[in-house]
């Protein structure tokens, strides 16, 4: 029982471990190698700047999952995104850092989403692009990036109403009025 239990976690004396060390070490012939260090003597990467810079973004293909989000944008993606992040930093009105992560979490996800909605864009118009996996792979990171934003969305507007319903209980026991909701104090609505 305990060798079967050996066998399946994969721990040290298993049977995996016993099956690789009994097969010999592939042999590599001499030429072969000499081969190899001459072809790599061959291949020293990019020599100018602008090489050295495209090779630098090799694995970028869309953007969609960038770390640094802004990273070697072009201007005018920028300041979209800038002008993006300062509506709805005005729309929320964020107090606190827990509110400042969540209203980031919009943002990049909003901007990521506008990024996955391009590259549908572009796969849609290749030929044959239902007979492609891109197509599927573009919507389901368009329904995980939707549903990212929508939680965001939701937490912090559950986090505001919660802070907002503290702040209202807290100036009632100290017997000043409670601010007036949305538009109240401007007669919007009335």
């Amino acid at each position: 029982m305990a060798a079967e239990e050996t066998k399946t976690k994969g721990a040290v004396g298993s049977e995996r471990e016993v099956v690789a060390e009994s097969q010999p070490a592939k042999v590599v012939s001499p030429r072969k190698i000499e081969a190899n260090r001459q072809n790599a003597q061959r291949s020293t990467g990019p020599k100018t700047p602008e090489g050295k810079a495209k090779s630098g973004r090799n694995s970028i293909t869309h953007g969609i999952f960038a770390k640094h989000f802004l990273n070697q944008a072009e201007p005018e993606t920028v300041a979209e995104i800038e002008t993006l992040a300062v509506g709805i930093q005005e729309h929320y009105q964020p107090v606190g850092m827990v509110e400042e992560i969540l209203v980031q979490k919009i943002v990049v996800e909003t901007a990521r989403y506008g990024r996955i909605l391009d590259v549908e864009q572009q796969e849609l118009a290749r030929a044959n692009a239902f007979f492609s996996s891109a197509v599927d792979r573009v919507g389901r990171y368009a329904i995980s990036t939707s549903r990212a934003l929508l939680r965001a969305i939701e937490e912090i507007e559950r986090i505001q109403a919660a802070r907002k319903t503290r702040e209202a209980a807290a100036s009632a026991a100290d017997g000043q009025p409670s601010a007036p909701e949305d538009g109240a104090a401007d007669g919007v609505g009335t």
